[in-house]
C-alpha cells in the first residue's frame, strides 16, 4: 500500500523523535547507571580501606569488642550513615563481630569469590544494598575478611524518579510532536533537523541548555515539553549530586575517626614518604604533621637505631606487610619504646600506598620480662619453702596423731566419768531402800526374841499376838517396798550400764530411756532442788542405739546441773518429744536456767570448749553430743539460748537410725 509524501513524512517524523526520547532516555539511564556504579564502588572501598585502617588493630589483638559502642554509635542513624552492617569473619567465615541490620547469609558472590573487585574489595548489589567485602588481618596472623553493606536506596530511588518522570514526559512530548506534525508539515524539516541537533547536544548531558521555541507555533509545544523534560532530568540529577555530596561527608567522617582512633596511624609511598599522620602519631613523636607530610621517617629521630628502619622496610619488601614486629622507636620526651608495627597497602587516589600502624607494647614487654625473672625467682623460693613444708608436714602429722589419741582418751574418760558419776548417784539412791529394809529387819528379830521369851514363859496373851502379828505385817512390807525400791533401781543401772558398754541396735521406748536416765539423776536433782518434766508419747518407739541416747541425755543433764542452775535456788528440766512428717522425730532437752551468751552459743559443740576450765570441766560434754546426734543417730542438733532466759537443744533425728558400718 502506498502512502502519501505527508504520512511518509509525518512517519518518518514520529520514528525519528521515537528514537531521539529512545537515546536521550536511554543515554540518560546509562549514564546515571555507570555513575552511580562508579561512584558505589569507589565509596565501598574508601570504606574498605577506612574500616580495615580502624579495625585492624584491634583484631590483630582480639579486642573489637571493644568497638561495640563505637559502632552502636555510627550505625545508629540510618540518615547519618550509608553503612547498614558490618560483619568480621574469620578464615572459616566465623563472625567474630557483628553490627548493624545483616542479612541472614551473605550473598553467594561474595563467599565464593566470584564478584567483581576492585583494588582487592568485591562487591555485589543485592535490592537497595551494596555488599562488599575485604581481606582483614586478625589475631595470630590469620586472614579474615571485613563484611559491610551500603544502602544505595536513595539513588535508586532517584534514578527510577528520573526514569519514570523521563519516559512519561518523553510519552507526552512525543504524542504532542505527532499531532502537531500532523496538523503543521509545512517547513517541519528544517526546524526538526534544528531539533535534532539540539536534542543530540541534550543527549550529551548538556541538560541545562534549552531547545529553541520557534515562532509560536505546534514545534513550540514541542520544544517546550522537551525542556520541561531537560528540567525534570537537571532536578533529578542535582538529586543524584546531593546523595554524592551526602556519600562525600559520610567519607569524610570516617577520616576524622581515623584521625581520632587512639593507635599511631601513618600512610606512606611506595618510597617511604608520609602523606598522611593522625593526631596519636604526632603525639606519640611529638612531630607536628605538617613536619611530617613529605618527609620519610629517616629524616627525624624516629627510629631508635638506623638500622631499626631498615630491618622493617626490608621485611616489608620481603613479605608485602609487617605483621607485629616489634622495633625500638624514639618516643617523644627523648625515651625510648618498644613498639608492635602492622602495614597494608592500598591504593589511594589511583596512587599506590602503605597504611602503617603502631602499638606501643614498652610497658607490656617490660612486665612480661619482670614476670619471668619473678616467676624464677618464685621457682627458687618455692622449691625451699617446699622443703620446709614437708618437714613441717611430718612433725605437724606426728602431733595430729598425738592429739588424736589424747582426744579419744578424754572422751573414754568423760563417758566412765559420765558411768562413775551414775555409779554414785545410784549407790545414794540404794543407801535409803537397804538402810530401811536392814532397820526393819533388825527390830523385826529384836521382836522375835521378845516373842520367843514370852511364849517360853507362858506369859503370851492373845492382844500380844495380835500386836506382834501387826508388827511383823508393817515390818515385811517396808522391808518388801524398800527391796523393790532398790531392785527396780539396778534395773534401770543395770540397763544403762549394759547399754552404754555394749551399745547394741535395738528397738526401744524412748519414755523409758527418758525415765531411766533421769531416775540415776534423781539425788543430784534432789540436791540442785531443780523439778523434771517429761512430754513424750508413751508409744514412740525408735529403731536406734539406746547407750548412745543414754549417753546423750547423761552429758545433757550433767551440763544443765553443772552451768544453768549455779548460782540458783530451784530449776526445771523439760524433755519433750513428738513426731515429724518423713519418718523423723524432734526432741527438745529445755531448762529454765541462767542461759548462755551468744559467744558461748557459737562455740559450744567445739571440742574442749568450758566455762569451767580448770573447775572439773573438760569441754567435750556437748561435743560428744554433737558427734552422737550427727553421725550414730545421723540428725542434727541446734542450741538456742539467751541469758537469763534458759537453753533449749533441739534434736531431730530419724526413727530408724543409719546403719553403721562395720
Amino acid at each position: 500500500m502506498s502512502l502519501s509524501l505527508r504520512a511518509k513524512f509525518l512517519l518518518l517524523s514520529a520514528i525519528v523523535q521515537a528514537m531521539v526520547v529512545a537515546l536521550l532516555i536511554g543515554n540518560s539511564q546509562r549514564v546515571m547507571d555507570s555513575a552511580v556504579g562508579k561512584n558505589a564502588e569507589r565509596v565501598a572501598h574508601e570504606y574498605a580501606v577506612t574500616l580495615n585502617l580502624t579495625l585492624s588493630p584491634y583484631a590483630i589483638r582480639g579486642r573489637l569488642s571493644e568497638l561495640n559502642d563505637y559502632w552502636t554509635e555510627m550505625l545508629s542513624d540510618p540518615q547519618d550513615s550509608f553503612v547498614r552492617y558490618i560483619i568480621v569473619l574469620d578464615q572459616n567465615d566465623v563472625p567474630l563481630a557483628t553490627a548493624g541490620e545483616h542479612p541472614p547469609a551473605l550473598p553467594a558472590a561474595l563467599r565464593n569469590g566470584t564478584a567483581p573487585a576492585m583494588n582487592g574489595v568485591r562487591t555485589w548489589q543485592v535490592g537497595s544494598t551494596l555488599h562488599a567485602r575485604a581481606p582483614m588481618l586478625l589475631k595470630d596472623n590469620q586472614i579474615g575478611s571485613l563484611n559491610f553493606g551500603l544502602s544505595t536506596s536513595e539513588l535508586d530511588k532517584a534514578r527510577e524518579e528520573v526514569f519514570l518522570q523521563s519516559g512519561l514526559i518523553s510519552l507526552v512530548g512525543l504524542g504532542l510532536g505527532v499531532l502537531l506534525f500532523y496538523a503543521f508539515t509545512q517547513g517541519i524539516g528544517r526546524r526538526l533537523r534544528a531539533l535534532t541537533g539540539q536534542a543530540g547536544q541534550l543527549m550529551k548531558t548538556a541538560f541545562g541548555r534549552n531547545l529553541p521555541d520557534g515562532d509560536g507555533d505546534e514545534i513550540e509545544v514541542y520544544a517546550r515539553s522537551l525542556n520541561s523534560m531537560s528540567v525534570a532530568l537537571r532536578e533529578r540529577v542535582l538529586q543524584l549530586e546531593a546523595s554524592q555530596q551526602r556519600l562525600s561527608e559520610s567519607e569524610a567522617r570516617f577520616k576524622t575517626l581515623f584521625d581520632m582512633a587512639p593507635l599511631p596511624l601513618s600512610v606512606t609511598d611506595r618510597n617511604g614518604r608520609i602523606i598522611g599522620a593522625n593526631q596519636a602519631l604526632t603525639s606519640t613523636f611529638g612531630y607536628t604533621e605538617k613536619q611530617l607530610i613529605g618527609q620519610r621517617s629517616d629524616s627525624f629521630t624516629f627510629w631508635g637505631a638506623p638500622e631499626e628502619r631498615e630491618r622493617i622496610w626490608q621485611l616489608y619488601m620481603r613479605h608485602g606487610a609487617v605483621h607485629g614486629e616489634v622495633a625500638n622507636m624514639a618516643l617523644r620526651g627523648g625515651g625510648t619504646g618498644r613498639l608492635a608495627i602492622w602495614s597494608s597497602s592500598l591504593t589511594l587516589d589511583g596512587v599506590d600506598a602503605i597504611i602503617w600502624a603502631l602499638l606501643d607494647m614498652t610497658a607490656e614487654l617490660n612486665a612480661k620480662q619482670e614476670l619471668e625473672e619473678l616467676n624464677a625467682s618464685l621457682e627458687r623460693r618455692v622449691s625451699e619453702r617446699s622443703a620446709e613444708l614437708e618437714r613441717a608436714n611430718g612433725d605437724l602429722s606426728h602431733a595430729l596423731q598425738t592429739l588424736q589419741r589424747t582426744q579419744h582418751d578424754l572422751i573414754a574418760a568423760e563417758k566412765m566419768a559420765s558411768l562413775g558419776s551414775l555409779v554414785a548417784g545410784i549407790a545414794h539412791e540404794l543407801n535409803t531402800p537397804i538402810g530401811n529394809s536392814l532397820l526393819a529387819s533388825t527390830a523385826l528379830g529384836d521382836r522375835v526374841v521378845e516373842f520367843e521369851a514370852m511364849l517360853s514363859g507362858g506369859t503370851l496373851r492373845r492382844s500380844t499376838l495380835s500386836a506382834y502379828n501387826e508388827e511383823v505385817k508393817l515390818a515385811s512390807g517396808l522391808i518388801s517396798g524398800s527391796l523393790n525400791k532398790a531392785a527396780n533401781l539396778i534395773a534401770s543401772f543395770k540397763q544403762i550400764a549394759v547399754d552404754q558398754t555394749n551399745d547394741q541396735r535395738r528397738v526401744f521406748n524412748l519414755l523409758a530411756v527418758v525415765l531411766d536416765t533421769a531416775a540415776t539423776y534423781v539425788p543430784r536433782l534432789r540436791r540442785a532442788n531443780c523439778g523434771t518434766a517429761f512430754h513424750v508419747p508413751q508409744g514412740l518407739a525408735l529403731d536406734s542405739y539406746p547407750g548412745s541416747w543414754y549417753q546423750v541425755f547423761n552429758n545433757l543433764i550433767n551440763n544443765a546441773l553443772a552451768h544453768a542452775f549455779e548460782d540458783r535456788s530451784d530449776g526445771t528440766i523439760s524433755i519433750s518429744a513428738r513426731e515429724l512428717d518423713g519418718g523423723m522425730v524432734e526432741i527438745v532437752f529445755s531448762d529454765n536456767g541462767a542461759g548462755m551468751a551468744e559467744e558461748v552459743r557459737r562455740h559450744v559443740f567445739d571440742p574442749f570448749f568450758t566455762t569451767k576450765m580448770g573447775r572439773g570441766g573438760t569441754g567435750l560434754g556437748m561435743n560428744i553430743v554433737y558427734n552422737i546426734v550427727t553421725g550414730m543417730l545421723g540428725g542434727r542438733v541446734t542450741v538456742a539460748s539467751q541469758p537469763g532466759q534458759g537453753t533449749a537443744v533441739r534434736i531431730v533425728v530419724p526413727r530408724s537410725s543409719p546403719v553403721r558400718a562395720g
